[in-house]
């Protein structure tokens, strides 16, 4: 098993190489199943009256064009690959299940887009954006945002539901079924939650490390990774001992990858990231490029810093300061470390899966991507 050293201090190893080999194969299956499936909410949608059905195909294309943006569609290759460590059957189905996961992160994605008030989302406008300018094209009354929010809150709702009833409709045993949406269910409550936490540590403008770490935790390990590891692998019927497994990869797995984010976030491409140009610092987002900078900064770099994160009207050069001072600080460096060592705290549970006779081919896959996703520019 290589190590994360080996990966970001050289090339991508051949291993990450492979795992995103893998997930751009899944990609492509997956988004046929949900091209399929938007059409046909499209042409079944609901409406009492022509008027009302017009609205609601409407609302579908929007979903449907927002999911299909181009996305890296881990969150469904967790699913997928969480059942295909124990068996390997029921491919169709399996494939619908993994779609549950994509739904309800559209719908997350909408929601959380107009709480940070970003404009764009994978290179187009968010839907609140959308439907504000809607609102403003077709001469509405009242504020064209709340109704671009309003409807933003609605659709995501929507999105949210449908996840839900993709899995509760594909053909595995009942039992598994219930668990499986009872996990979603579960994970989705604790997400929320940590949601709840991050929209308060960011309007208090002060954070500790472990805050950093909780956070992440409690939204993207947990939602991101272990949720949709869990999914499949109740739909395979795993038992209680192999989710603790795949919790062990997944927590720290999570970390990683959002930790990576972040990074990506002041520093990566706006093109390949598909997020707005510096979303995170506009919003004064606690991250741990930030706490780390605003700790180790001189008190000149510290004051500057402070007046650029959470300015809303940000320009390319106070940016382009910011992530010097970040960088300068030992900050950016620091984060990438910590994000190399919770990912090969992940990589710690791929032997026990190994011990435990797991599928070799989605053993890999995980372990690829525990590396892939400190690595990654997207």
């Amino acid at each position: 098993m290589s190590t994360i050293e080996q990966v970001v201090n050289k090339t991508k190893s051949e291993k990450a190489l492979r795992a995103k080999e893998t997930l751009i194969n899944f990609v492509t299956k997956i988004e046929k199943e949900l091209e399929s499936y938007f059409d046909a909410e499209i042409k079944n949608s609901f409406g009492v009256s022509k008027k009302e059905r017009d609205l609601s195909i409407h609302v579908w294309k929007h979903i449907k064009e927002h999911n299909l943006r181009p996305a890296k569609r881990i969150r469904g290759s967790f699913v997928y690959y969480g059942y295909r460590l124990f068996k390997n059957d029921k491919e169709e189905d399996l494939l619908k299940a993994s779609m549950c996961i994509e739904l309800v992160h559209t719908a997350l994605l909408m929601h959380d887009d107009f709480m940070d008030q970003d404009d764009t989302r994978r290179g187009k406008p968010t839907t609140h954006e959308y439907y504000k300018k809607i609102h403003q094209d077709r001469k509405y009354r009242f504020a064209p945002l709340h109704y671009g929010e309003s409807m933003a809150l609605n659709i995501g709702d929507v999105a949210l539901l449908a996840g839900h009833q993709i899995l509760g409709e594909v053909n595995f045993p009942e039992n598994r079924k219930l668990a499986a949406l009872n996990r979603l269910l579960q994970g989705l409550v604790n997400t929320g939650l940590g949601q709840a936490f991050d929209v308060t540590l960011e309007a208090g403008g002060q954070a500790q490390e472990k805050d950093i770490f909780d956070l992440h935790l409690a939204k993207t390990a947990i939602y991101t990774y272990e949720n949709p590891l869990h999914i499949g692998a109740i739909l395979s019927g795993a038992s209680g001992n192999d989710l603790k497994i795949l919790t062990k990869y997944a927590i720290p797995g999570g970390i990683a990858f959002q930790l990576q984010d972040d990074i990506l976030g002041l520093y990566g491409d706006p093109v390949k990231t598909g997020k707005p140009a510096h979303s995170d610092l506009r919003q004064g987002k606690m991250t741990l490029l930030i706490i780390k900078a605003l700790k180790n900064g001189s008190p000149a770099q510290v004051k500057r810093l402070k007046e650029i994160w959470g300015k809303r009207d940000l320009t390319e050069s106070e940016a382009g300061e910011a992530r010097k001072i970040v960088k300068d600080t030992g900050s950016l460096d620091y984060s990438r470390d910590i994000s190399r060592s919770w990912a090969r705290r992940a990589q710690k549970a791929i032997p026990d899966m190994l011990k435990k006779g797991w599928n070799k081919e989605a053993i890999n896959y995980l372990d690829g991507v525990a590396q892939y996703m400190v690595e990654r520019d997207v």
